[in-house]
């Protein structure tokens, strides 16, 4: 016990049980400080609480104590009778020297007549066995204590207040003996000890006082300190009585709760209780055990954990059985081993978990444990690492799946010596076509149907797995660069096959980059980098090709990533600028109009062309912030120069995706007071390629703000004139390869006369770019062209109003100077 821990509540129990020893009403909080010490403290404080008699238990089971304190005292009713009347024969002749004998007498006959009560009470007691004690029975216990203290309390007064020393010699004795027998006679009732050691040892005390003698301190100290430490036996007796019992009441109870446990086990739970003897033979089966294993009990009797074992004909469960057998052999405890059991025909999975029994000799007896059936967890657990390594859609491999796949085969490659483990990497072509036109489920439907014949065309040589989206990777051996690229051919050709879907046929395409296992230290992340190098070298020269990885391809990407870095460095530090190229009326011959151009000049590279850099700031995600930062550069330049009627800028296709893009132009229009109606946006029909949905209600949104659209390198598409039908423009461009074939080729004229007639039969504004050359300036102006643009009519500026300045003149001298033998310098190498 932590005396030291609990000394408050020691001292204030203690305190208590002097000035109130009944306890009754009254209400105890353990000090918080106790909690300190876990569960165990406060069950301690509980013991000390309830053996002097506070409410801390349930009634019942504090009854129960009260009973085993005063019965506890009963047994010692004969010894304590004894030695009161032994010490009122010693007391009564000494007293008659010095007192009247009716007094002594009527002491003695008070002491007698106690002593006999106490008698008859505890032979009551002894035929009716008391087991349940209310409060009141503490009390009398008390009551029973302070009486009989009191007689005895008379003797020591009395004796030192005669003189008489044979009385004060034989008294003293009499009064300390009392004081400590009687402390620990009553020691389970602490109240009732310290009502008994506190009347003697204050009758003591008044004897010492009245008495006078030469040792008076010194006897009053001596008697202070045994009392106190009597009182401390006292409450450390009763202390562990208390806990004794509640030990001993929390064992029964929880023995009472193991039983019930026990056979709500064997009645409702899915595991059961199995034994064997030393032979290993199964005994005292249960019914569960015998529903379980689909056996009879003459059956099982017969049998033997092993042979349950062995009854299922599967290698996984054949595997454990040498294994049980030793665990049986080496007579130690085992659990959570699982073995496999043939129940009529079905196939089972026991988790088994026993410890051996041993007899009264010591030897060993057999087995006992529990056994569960957790075949539909091992069956769960199975489908859950299944579908942790293959991809849900398809049921091919996953990417964390495949990567293991691939470090294994790795390791075997370096071990044999070989180079032949070729890695592949597919991305579908078109496939989000299908999902933007035909929804989500005709997409699962054409992965489905690609997994399929990849796996058949791959079949015993291949690897497959589906890293996601549209992209798959495979895994093979290939004796030659040529043998891998034919497989990689053979894949983009079953790719290229029509897909069925519903009613309809899909025509998509793959596009495949592979490398082989070249270099001893190549990892699998190497060989991941190099395909994944060779596939976006394959898209970017035309898809729907397979291409192997070369070592130039890796320069290029690492160059292509150090200008990426490059420009992202220039775009935070402000390295980037904006020039205005002109665009020129062809009836006044002046400039209304410009064209924002970006100019990134590189430290080390020089100039480097904007379709260069465009790409990458697409790639690299700068471009939506690089889009922003150009057209409130444009907005806020052009505004200090009214002379120019509008303002040309490009939006890529990656801008035009985003989905913010009305509201981010409508913010810089707002932010920079650039009139709406002298902003023109330009852009290709490669918007329409990558955002069929919401293309329409951009460009509508756009032109209600005020904005004009141009449709920019008119006629270098597929589809212009159905995108003229489909969406509303305000201008168009034609593209500059058009204007260079003017003097050329004599159907080049013919097809920008068509443009130029049908724009304007649809009411829009035609522009032409590229313009180098004065005779190609006078066929467009005779062909009805309203604006021309082009290095012709002047360089960029920074400054829009020094372009506004160029007069009908200057660029009409300059047209005198330019043949068509020395073409200027068109708007891309600007």
């Amino acid at each position: 016990m932590r005396l030291s821990a609990n000394w408050k509540l020691i001292l204030s129990t203690t305190c208590r049980a002097f000035l109130v020893p009944e306890a009754r009403g009254v209400s105890f909080s353990v000090p918080s400080e106790q909690q300190q010490f876990g569960q165990k403290q406060p069950d301690q404080n509980r013991a000390l609480l309830l053996a002097f008699g506070y409410p801390v238990v349930e009634e019942f089971l504090a009854r129960r104590v009260r009973a085993a304190q005063i019965s506890s005292i009963a047994r010692l009713t004969p010894f304590t009778v004894l030695a009161n009347l032994v010490n009122a024969i010693v007391v009564a002749p000494v007293f008659t020297e010095f007192l009247p004998v009716p007094y002594v007498a009527v002491w003695v006959i008070a002491v007698a007549g106690l002593m006999c009560f106490t008698i008859a009470k505890w032979i009551a007691a002894r035929n009716n066995p008391v087991e349940l004690a209310s409060r009141r029975a503490l009390g009398k216990a008390v009551r029973h204590a302070t009486i009989l203290s009191s007689l005895w309390a008379v003797v020591p007064i009395v004796a030192f207040a005669s003189g008489n020393v044979y009385a004060i010699w034989v008294s003293s004795c009499i009064a300390t003996a009392m004081i400590c027998a009687g402390g620990f006679a009553l020691a389970t009732v602490p109240q009732a000890a310290f009502r008994w050691i506190a009347i003697l040892f204050s009758a003591s005390v008044i004897s010492l006082l009245v008495g006078q003698t030469a040792f008076m301190w010194q006897l009053l100290l001596l008697l202070t300190s045994y009392s106190i430490l009597v009182v401390a036996s006292v409450t450390a007796t009763g202390w562990l009585f208390a806990s004794h019992f509640l030990a001993e009441a929390e064992l029964k109870q929880r023995g009472e709760l193991i039983a019930l446990l026990m056979n709500e086990f064997e009645e409702k739970a899915s595991d059961w209780i199995w034994e064997t003897d030393s032979a290993g033979n199964f005994r005292n089966v249960s019914e569960r055990f015998l529903h379980a294993s689909g056996r009879s009990s003459v059956e099982l009797k017969a049998m033997r954990m092993v042979d349950l074992a062995y009854s299922l004909n599967q290698s996984d469960a054949r595997e454990v059985v040498r294994q049980l057998q030793k665990n049986f052999s080496l007579q130690k405890s085992f659990r959570e081993f699982v073995i496999g059991v043939d129940v009529n025909g079905d196939e089972r999975w026991w988790s088994l978990a026993a410890r051996p029994t041993y007899d009264d000799h010591g030897s060993f007896a057999g087995y006992r444990g529990v056994a569960s059936d957790v075949t539909e967890t091992r069956r769960a657990n199975a489908l859950v690492a299944h579908m942790a390594e293959h991809d849900s859609l398809t049921g091919i491999g996953n990417r964390s799946w495949f990567l293991n796949q691939a470090e294994l085969l790795r390791k075997t490659q370096i071990s044999s010596g070989q180079k032949t483990l070729t890695l592949f990497l597919v991305d579908l072509d078109n496939f989000k076509v299908v999902n933007d036109t035909s929804g989500h489920p005709a997409g699962d439907e054409l992965l489905k149907q690609v997994a399929k014949r990849f796996t058949a065309v791959g079949e015993g040589r291949i690897t497959l797995a589906r890293f996601g989206g549209d992209e798959f990777a495979a895994l093979g051996h290939f004796v030659s660069d040529q043998a891998a690229g034919a497989f990689a051919e053979e894949l983009v050709n079953v790719a290229r096959k029509p897909f069925t879907i519903g009613n309809r046929d899909f025509a998509i395409g793959a596009t495949v980059g592979f490398t082989r296992f070249g270099e001893v230290n190549d990892t699998v992340d190497d060989l991941m980098r190099k395909a994944d190098i060779a596939l976006y070298k394959a898209k970017e020269s035309g898809r729907g090709r397979a291409l192997s990885f070369e070592a130039e391809m890796e320069l290029e990407v690492r160059e292509r990533r150090e200008l990426e870095s490059d420009l992202r460095e220039a775009f935070e530090n402000g390295k980037l600028s904006v020039e205005f190229q002109p665009i020129v009326d062809t009836r006044s011959g002046k400039v209304v109009s410009s064209e924002v151009l970006v100019r990134w000049v590189h430290p080390t590279r020089g100039e480097v062309p904007p379709n260069t850099f465009i790409p990458i700031a697409e790639q690299a995600g700068l471009i939506l912030p690089l889009g922003s930062w150009v057209l409130k550069r444009a907005c806020t330049a052009a505004s200090q120069c009214p002379d120019l009627e509008s303002v040309a800028v490009n939006l890529s296709s990656v801008q035009f995706m985003d989905p913010n893009l009305v509201d981010s132009v409508a913010s810089v229009l707002e932010e920079t007071g650039f009139p709406a109606e002298r902003l023109v946006l330009e852009i290709t029909e490669s918007v329409f390629l990558r955002d069929l949905g919401s293309a329409s209600e951009k460009l509508q949104k756009l032109r209600n703000l005020g904005i004009k659209i141009s449709l920019d390198d008119f006629g270098t598409g597929y589809s212009s004139l159905s995108y003229l039908r489909q969406y509303k423009f305000d201008k168009i461009k034609i593209d500059k390869s058009f204007v260079d074939e003017i003097g050329e080729r004599s159907d080049g004229l013919a097809i920008i006369s068509a443009v130029i007639a049908l724009a304007h039969n649809l009411g829009l504004e035609v522009t032409a770019e590229g313009v180098e050359r004065q005779f190609q300036v006078d066929a467009l102006k005779t062909l009805g062209c309203d604006t021309l643009q082009g290095y012709f009519f002047g360089k960029p500026d920074a400054n829009p109003r020094n372009i506004t300045r160029i007069e009908n003149k200057d660029w009409l001298d300059a047209g005198e100077a330019a043949s068509p033998d020395q073409p200027g310098i068109s708007k891309e190498a600007l």
